[in-house]
């Protein structure tokens, strides 16, 4: 940070640079306009980012979700390589394989690890 001086060396704004703003943001208070426009323009724009860029942007940000999930209870699915069939794996390591039947929307573990 960098305090601009006029010519008669008086205090006439504040250089911040943006990388900067993470350290900073803690004492500033959230309701304030200086809060609100560094915090817009700390964020990139998703919708300019290249596809590794966003992935990587999002990475952090989804574990924490998985994270949580697993935290609650909860398991993350996915395919099991077999039509209507995912692997549910919980946070103590316990995978189920689930087949469903589309009709009924019922699943049936066929596998348990």
């Amino acid at each position: 940070m960098e305090v601009i001086l006029d010519n008669g060396k008086r205090p006439r704004g504040v250089f911040l640079p943006l990388e900067e703003w993470e350290a900073l943001k803690y004492g500033i208070n959230k309701a304030s306009e200086l809060y609100k426009l560094m915090d817009d323009l700390s964020h990139p724009d998703v919708f300019e980012m290249a596809p590794a860029q966003f992935s990587d942007y999002l990475a952090s940000p989804a574990q924490q979700v998985v994270n949580n999930a697993l935290d609650n209870g909860l398991y993350i699915s996915y395919p099991a390589g077999t039509p209507n069939t995912f692997v549910h794996r919980y946070k103590d390591g316990t995978q189920e394989t689930v087949k469903y039947d589309l009709h009924t929307g019922s699943g049936n573990i066929i596998k348990k690890r």
